[in-house]
């Protein structure tokens, strides 16, 4: 794991912040990426990229557009055509994908220290993320697993639906306090709780 400070160091501390109705409606928890990885295949080149991806994380990638896979400690995202974003428990992950996606294949990219994550979940995740979230939160529209690519507060967010009530949110190192900001202001509302980073 990473020595880099999170950009959230004394502001994801945990906390009780409760609404005048005197229970706390979400959840925050500050994630934290062991190895995120972008694996971006050449369009003739993709039946060969997913295998290898496959091969290495012993989980199979998504086979439809906006969804995810999960297998013990590693999740697939699809995040556009040909395009995957690998979160992994293994801090070798990069150089692993590196040595059988060669540049006949496609890009990896390693994004490790590159974002943050933050997990919300609660009985008002959804009506929270709403305010500032432009994509259609029904689970029929959204189901768990799928992903969005979307903007929260002007900030470029990835959005991976958990369950019902579960999301993770994976945002620009450079913008996770901003974020964090929008998050907290946007959940006192209703009450929120901060549990310990790295607790999801």
């Amino acid at each position: 794991m990473s020595d880099l400070l999170s950009p959230l160091q004394g502001h994801s501390e945990p906390r009780v912040a409760v609404a005048a109705q005197g229970e706390a409606g979400v959840a925050l928890t500050e994630r934290r990426i062991v190895s995120l990885v972008q694996v971006a295949a050449w369009s003739d080149r993709l039946a060969q990229v997913e295998d290898a991806v496959a091969a290495v994380t012993h989980c199979t990638p998504p086979q439809r557009p906006r969804g995810s896979s999960l297998r013990e400690t590693t999740t697939i995202m699809a995040i556009g055509p040909g395009r995957y974003l690998v979160e992994s428990a293994d801090p070798e992950l990069a150089k692993k994908l590196t040595a059988v996606i060669g540049p006949d294949l496609g890009a990896v990219t390693n994004l490790s220290q590159a974002r943050s994550v933050v997990r919300i979940n609660g009985p008002k995740a959804t009506w929270v993320l709403s305010k500032g979230l432009a994509i259609d939160l029904d689970p029929a529209a959204f189901p768990p697993l799928d992903v969005a690519q979307t903007a929260i507060h002007e900030v470029g967010v990835l959005v991976r639906r958990i369950a019902e009530d579960s999301f993770d949110l994976y945002v620009f190192r450079g913008f996770a306090l901003s974020f964090w900001a929008w998050l907290t202001e946007a959940a006192a509302e209703t009450g929120y709780r901060v549990d310990p980073p790295g607790s999801a």
